[in-house]
């Protein structure tokens, strides 16, 4: 789903997310305005990160988004994936 004329953002991947994906970051077209689910869906989808999609949070420009809102793209926005967290 990819947008061909879509805005630029960045997306970062941290972690397990990172590893499953195989890469660190990447840069993603997105429409203007896109649903939390929407945008989930999308990068689990096409990052191979299906596994832990029930655990990842999505940041926008440092701010964890809430999964029931319409997120606002903007050019140089930075999008992160961040996945299930640990500790010990």
């Amino acid at each position: 789903m990819e947008i061909e004329h879509g805005i630029p953002v960045k997306l970062i991947f941290f972690a397990q997310s990172r590893e499953l994906a195989g890469i660190r970051e990447t840069t993603l077209n997105l429409p203007k305005k896109i649903s939390y689910v929407q945008l989930l869906n999308l990068i689990t989808k096409n990052y191979n990160l299906e596994t832990i999609r029930n655990n990842i949070l999505l940041a926008k420009n440092e701010e964890v988004l809430a999964d029931n809102r319409d997120i606002e793209i903007r050019e140089s926005d930075n999008i992160a994936v961040i996945p299930p967290l640990s500790g010990g």
